[in-house]
């Protein structure tokens, strides 16, 4: 079995629409498409209560429907041009994995498993065939759409009714603005979307670094529930703790701080041992670079040194996405770390929670769990 820990980022609370569904479907996609011949056990600790809780509902963030007076007229944006083939023939996995992320993102309850089906197989396909030869022989998005859906389908040998609309749907959305396509001009940013996001990562990070007892309940949330996945642990499982965003710097500053450690290794028997922690979209590296963490030392900086891993760690992978603006690298900072590009294709309004609507991000991290061991079957 391995054990795994999810850690969610800013902006994740209990009362929005969705969470419970979106929390079942993210541990649903790391059964199916990264771990699928592994017993699997994974726990999801909530911390977003402690977060922080605008008193008047994010009323300050601008609004376009809203007319307001001007000071100054700007200019209007540059349209996006770009096809879906074009991008396809520039990068077709990450395209892949842009549509799935679209069209989970899109997927009706009753429908979203079955799209999980056809996307995971798409992204299989993606995987062991980067450039596929016919996307020489065909001249427009809508041949893209129909050849996608056949060898997607031809892989899995399942009868996706339907589905052709929904890859046309989220290619449309795509090149609609919601994805730079490849270096594509960008479009419209969509400030009513990603403004609300940053003012609660602003009002989260805050409460946790200023707040001693929020920052308390949050690290205690989740240290709970890294000792009962250690306290699970049989001979020769593996503990995996993987931190979205904020969720990484919260594993971060437990990992590294002696104290925490040996409260954690106390209550389970036994010294703590992280196989595998990874983070996703998360600026651990910035935090370090500012010196914000409990053992923070300029040391290392000062003589041109990076920082070592947490001891308890025995391996550190990054996933980041250059169009993600709240994602930062670590091996410039951190000594050991390994960083992994990840292109969703997605534009900067969604980068930040594409990763985790990708079926290209969970297959690729497959390949490299059974690359390193941590898995014993891939799914491609």
């Amino acid at each position: 079995m391995v054990q795994i820990v999810f850690v969610h980022g800013v902006a994740n609370r209990r009362s929005d629409e969705g969470f419970d569904a979106n929390v079942a479907a993210r541990d649903r996609r790391f059964q199916q498409m990264a771990f699928p011949s592994e017993e699997f056990k994974i726990r999801n600790p909530y911390w977003g209560e402690f977060g922080a809780n605008p008193q008047w509902k994010l009323a300050s963030v601008p609004k376009f429907t809203t007319a307001y007076q001007a000071l100054n007229v700007g200019g209007a944006s540059a349209a996006n041009n770009n096809t879906i083939l074009e991008a396809a023939r520039s990068d077709f996995p990450a395209v892949v994995g842009a549509l799935s992320a679209v069209a989970l993102a899109e997927a009706k309850p009753d429908q979203v498993e079955a799209e999980e089906k056809f996307w995971a197989a798409a992204a299989g396909y993606a995987a062991h065939q980067a450039n596929p030869a016919w996307l020489s022989g065909i001249t427009t998005d809508t041949e893209f759409y129909d050849r996608l859906r056949k060898e997607a389908e031809a892989g899995a040998a399942i009868q996706s009714l339907g589905i052709f609309d929904k890859v046309k749907a989220a290619a449309e959305k795509l090149k609609g603005g919601a994805s730079n396509l490849v270096n594509g001009p960008i479009a419209r940013a969509g400030r009513e979307k990603i403004t609300p996001g940053l003012a609660i990562f602003i009002g989260d990070v805050f409460r946790y670094l200023r707040e001693a007892g929020p920052r308390q309940k949050i690290r205690e949330c989740v240290s709970n529930d890294i000792i009962a996945a250690a306290k699970d642990q049989k001979p020769n499982e593996r503990l995996i703790l993987i931190g979205h965003s904020m969720g990484g710097i919260i594993l971060y500053d437990l990992l590294s701080d002696p104290d925490a450690v040996a409260d954690m290794s106390n209550a389970i028997g036994r010294d703590l041992n992280v196989d595998l922690f990874l983070s996703v979209g998360s600026q651990i590296a910035l935090f370090e670079e500012m010196k914000l963490y409990k053992v923070s030392s300029s040391d290392y900086s000062a003589t041109g040194k990076r920082v070592p891993l947490p001891a308890v760690v025995q391996a550190w992978w990054n996933a980041f996405d250059k169009m993600d603006v709240l994602s930062f690298v670590t091996e410039p900072v951190f000594d050991g770390s390994r960083d992994f590009s990840v292109d969703t294709v997605a534009g900067v309004r969604d980068a930040h929670g594409a990763y985790f609507l990708s079926a290209m991000f969970y297959t690729r991290l497959n390949v490299r769990l059974k690359e390193a061991g941590i898995v014993s079957q891939g799914v491609v």
